[in-house]
């Protein structure tokens, strides 16, 4: 007689089980194999160099082993910003979206399993007129004390380092090596900002008493230069280092200097080059520490 009195209960509780069931299933994260699915549709929207965003950021790990560096190269993955890029693919679990992409156009949108798929162009993409950091190998480095500059010669094959736990980031094979120990060179890395975000940049850890001098030859020149500039955030939210200075000339005459101190995190600047614009000219990055050791400068740049 009793379970006939709460028999009437029975439909709706299996109902409420069943909408919370969906609700989890619904809600709940796609897995690695999800993520390798949905990489044949990903390849067919995405177009010759089209950035790739996840959202939210921290699926992107899964995202990049399922799509490959085919889909996600590490240019594109530790980019400085995303305002050179003309078009981007959002891919999007659990109904979140890119915050780097507000106020850009959505071009197209569908769902594909347990994703949102959404095309959007930006409405003012910058035209970069000379990237820096792809040109490396053919810049001149020296170490530069007093009147006195010692090369820093260009080496394809050196010898790797990936650091581990705490230690340097991953030091290239292709650098321009200064002595004085292996930090100190000029070459395409991987730092992590103030949020752990990978930032790709040019190493340019400064020799103690003395200033780096990085030299480009014959560039084509915007109405800028602009860029980036960061140590690994593990080193500089202690507090502790001395200033960094990063100074741009071109053609012999000082474009602007940046100071970087230590908590600024990833942090833009920007020198106007006036009349230079649309010309072409010889442009050099001077870097000097004042004090302290591990100075693990990093910085991007471009011109546009």
């Amino acid at each position: 007689m009793a379970l006939k009195a709460f028999a009437w209960a029975v439909v709706p509780a299996v109902g409420i089980a069943e909408l919370l069931g969906h609700f989890y299933f619904s809600r709940r994260p796609p897995g690695l194999e999800d993520w390798r699915n949905l990489r044949p549709a990903v390849a067919a929207l995405r177009k010759q160099g089209e950035l790739v965003v996840v959202a939210p950021r921290w699926a992107e790990p899964n995202a990049r082993s399922a799509f490959g560096d085919e889909l996600m190269p590490v240019s594109d993955v530790a980019r400085a910003d995303e305002t050179r890029h003309a078009r981007a693919i959002e891919v999007s679990a659990i109904g979140a979206s890119a915050p780097e992409l507000q106020g850009w156009k959505v071009e197209s949108e569908r769902r594909e399993g347990k994703f949102r798929l959404r095309t959007l162009s930006n409405p003012k993409p910058a035209r970069v007129a000379f990237d820096f950091l792809e040109h490396v190998a053919e810049a001149t480095v020296v170490t530069r004390r007093g009147e006195t500059e010692t090369p820093c010669p260009w080496n394809p094959h050196a010898r790797r380092d990936a650091g581990g736990l705490h230690g340097n980031p991953a030091f290239p094979a292709m650098r321009h090596e200064c002595g004085q120990g292996q930090g100190y060179f000029v070459g395409v890395t991987v730092v992590e900002d103030q949020e752990w975000r990978g930032r790709r940049c040019l190493w340019g850890e400064p020799s103690p008493g003395a200033t780096r001098v990085v030299r480009f030859h014959d560039v084509p020149l915007g109405s800028v230069i602009r860029g980036y500039a960061t140590l690994p955030w593990w080193i500089e939210r202690e507090l502790r280092g001395g200033d960094i200075e990063l100074t741009a000339w071109v053609a012999g005459e000082r474009a602007g200097t940046y100071v970087h101190a230590d908590g600024n995190g990833w942090k833009p600047f920007e020198f106007p080059l006036g009349a230079r614009a649309g010309s072409r000219a010889d442009v050099e990055f001077h870097i000097k520490g004042t004090r302290g050791r591990d100075r693990q400068f990093c910085f991007q740049a471009d011109t546009r």
